[in-house]
């Protein structure tokens, strides 16, 4: 094989394999819009590129590993595909083939020898001396159930698309312009000065006309459509039904109880302050200026920092990220300031604790249902399959859940008319087991269909029947004139006050009156916020606001809606404060991002243009086989 050259320079097991495929995402393919059905056993078509069988499940194999190493386990199929399994697949299948067309028409390609070179140059196939690991390899193909001339090809054919990547994908240097510039639009901060203006500013709204409320109610139809709702049997066999076919000892709790006591107690909490210095001298005169009779707020503000930038609030002592300084506040006395200190993190600080509440130990009788409930998790899950198993056997017989759970003496709900978040039709909102999957399969399925459980993991499965359907209905006008005449008054009153704001934003930009005057007629205060960036909120001020307040000039007046209901601020642009000066690390991300934003924005046009240029067929009904999705 040719492989076996390779296997000679192997040594010892060490690392990961690194598979990647492609770093660009083929939404551009609209690949909704492809689905042909047409009847071969090639999958999917681009240009003259098919993909068969094989191909389709060794890229499901690798997008399926790849889940499950982000998840942190072995994912199912089933499972995946809930997470979108098949649309990664198929975008991957779409994009890999246009890049193969393209790299055909464009005559690439690599040699036998640089191949292997490639492949033994790989750092995840390497030992700690740099040598190639042939062992880890055939454990890769073992695992993939791939042969060694599948995985050569299939190497082979990602040089060719990484060489079209690299080359595309390319970016020269980053304009300082540029930098400077999403900077700027980053950092950047304003301060507002604003009025918060009430709702009673302006008059109530008067008593609509008949023609009014009619109007309001056609144009606001969304606003009176009552929701789909569903009357749902729900039967779940959680650790707490099994309970009874569970032996927990006494004996057992109160060992579970010494052996980790410390989870149960109340840890000792303390309010921390904090200021870091760049080096030791700083640290020491800042603490002598304390000493001397300083506050420790003010040394912080004499060294450019705000309250919120020493304040690391409330914590624990295992809150605290560097166990020095943790162990250090944690043995002050209350109110006092510690000496400088050196962090393990290399951090220089002066600490002080306020407030110190103290911590409590558990007693065993207070946490005994916690233990119990922990243990009963663990060793529930016999039990649980068993009761599943029987239920499965009496479903599999015809009995409905309600004459199962009979039987079984399991306890049956019936849930009465819930929405698909699962609120009533007076608005209360339905506790439910494992409630948004039950409510997702609930209203995917239909009346008499025979549904799978909901398979809660630790906490058992949850069946359900659906009972009745009442579908989604406009209410009639007269059902709802009284709503719709409060709806239209406060409406009415809003658009009011907003006409109301706008003039006195007028009269503000023309110098006729001031925040000032407007906040004393209001009996409201002017209210200075702290310095706010593009996605930054203060009290009152809300996004629709700050986005405002960054396109008008220093100075400038605007009106928005407020935080309080019904009200609206007018504020004008005290500051307009730019960013810092980058230093070097900083302007080097930047230019890093700005690099691959415009590497992404070229690969996407790119494979717009593959897309204009090669005819994408995807053969669904194929993959439907395949996948078993037909017999769903």
């Amino acid at each position: 094989m040719a492989l076996d050259y390779m296997r000679k320079g192997a040594s010892r097991f060490f690392g990961v394999i690194l598979i990647g495929l492609l770093v660009v995402s083929f939404a551009v393919w609209g690949i909704a819009d492809i689905f042909t059905g047409y009847g071969s056993a090639t999958l999917v078509k681009v240009g003259d590129t098919e993909v068969s069988r094989d191909d389709y499940l060794q890229v499901q194999r690798e997008v399926l590993q790849s889940m499950s190493n982000q998840a942190g386990r072995t994912l199912t199929l089933q499972e995946a595909r809930e997470q979108g399994l098949d649309a990664q697949v198929l975008e991957r299948l779409v994009g890999g083939a246009a890049l193969d067309t393209h790299a055909a028409d464009l005559g690439l390609g690599i040699t036998e020898d640089k191949l292997l070179e490639e492949i033994m140059q790989d750092p995840g196939l390497q030992d700690s001396s740099g040598n190639f690991n042939g062992a880890m390899l055939q454990q890769y193909l073992a695992q993939m159930g791939m042969s060694e001339q599948t995985f050569l090809d299939m190497q082979r054919e990602r040089n060719k698309r990484r060489q079209i990547l690299a080359t595309i994908g390319q970016t020269v240097a980053t304009p300082n312009l540029l930098i400077d510039a999403l900077d700027t639009y980053n950092n950047q901060t304003r301060t507002l000065r604003y009025v918060l203006v009430p709702e009673s500013a302006v008059d109530a709204s008067p008593e609509p006309t008949e023609t009014e409320l009619k109007s309001f109610y056609e144009n606001n139809q969304a606003a009176f459509t009552q929701p789909e709702y569903r009357t749902i049997g729900v039967l779940a066999v959680t650790p707490e039904t099994v309970k009874d076919q569970v032996e927990i000892t006494e004996d057992e709790l109160k060992d579970e109880y010494e052996a980790n006591k410390a989870q149960y107690d109340t840890p000792e909490k303390r309010h921390v302050y904090q200021i870091s210095f760049a080096n030791e001298e700083d640290a020491k005169q800042a603490y002598e200026a304390i000493e001397g009779g300083k506050e420790f707020l003010e040394v912080a503000k004499d060294g450019g920092m705000k309250e919120q930038d020493v304040d690391l609030g409330v914590l624990t002592r295992t809150g605290m990220v560097d166990p020095v300084l943790a162990e250090t506040a944690f043995s002050l006395e209350e109110g006092k300031v510690s000496e400088p200190v050196t962090g393990k993190l290399g951090a220089i600080a002066l600490l002080k604790v306020t407030n110190i509440i103290p911590g409590e130990e558990s007693e065993f009788e207070k946490v005994k249902p916690e233990i119990e409930k922990e243990i009963l998790a663990d060793r529930a899950e016999n039990a649980i399959l068993d009761m599943h198993d029987k239920i499965e056997d009496e479903r599999a017989s015809g009995a409905t859940l309600e004459e199962v759970a009979e039987k079984l003496d399991l306890p049956y709900e019936e849930v009465e008319k819930v929405d698909v978040q699962g609120r009533t039709a007076s608005g209360v909102d339905k506790e439910l087991p494992q409630k948004e999957k039950l409510l997702e399969g609930a209203f995917a399925s239909d009346v008499g269909v025979e549904n799978d459980p909901v398979d809660a993991r630790d906490e058992g499965f949850v069946w359900f029947d659906v009972l009745d359907v009442t579908p989604q209905r406009v209410r009639p006008f007269e059902e709802v004139k009284t709503e719709v005449g409060r709806m239209w008054r406060q409406d009415d009153r809003q658009k009011r006050l907003a006409e109301y704001t706008s003039k006195l934003v007028d009269e503000l930009k023309s110098g006729e009156t001031t925040l000032g005057d407007i906040a004393e007629e209001h009996d409201e205060d002017v209210v200075t916020t702290q310095p706010l960036k593009r996605s930054g909120m203060a009290l009152n001020v809300l996004p629709q606001a700050v986005a405002q307040a960054f396109s008008l000039p220093e100075k400038g007046y605007g009106s928005a809606e407020a935080g309080v209901q019904g009200s609206r601020i007018l504020f004008q642009v005290e500051d307009v404060m730019a960013p810092k000066e980058l230093d070097g690390p900083a302007r080097a991300e930047l230019e890093r991002q700005l690099k691959l934003f415009v590497s992404d924005d070229i690969l996407s046009q790119y494979f717009g243009a593959l897309q204009d240029r090669y005819q994408v067929t995807v053969n669904q009904e194929a993959i439907n086989r395949l996948t078993g999705a037909e017999q769903q």
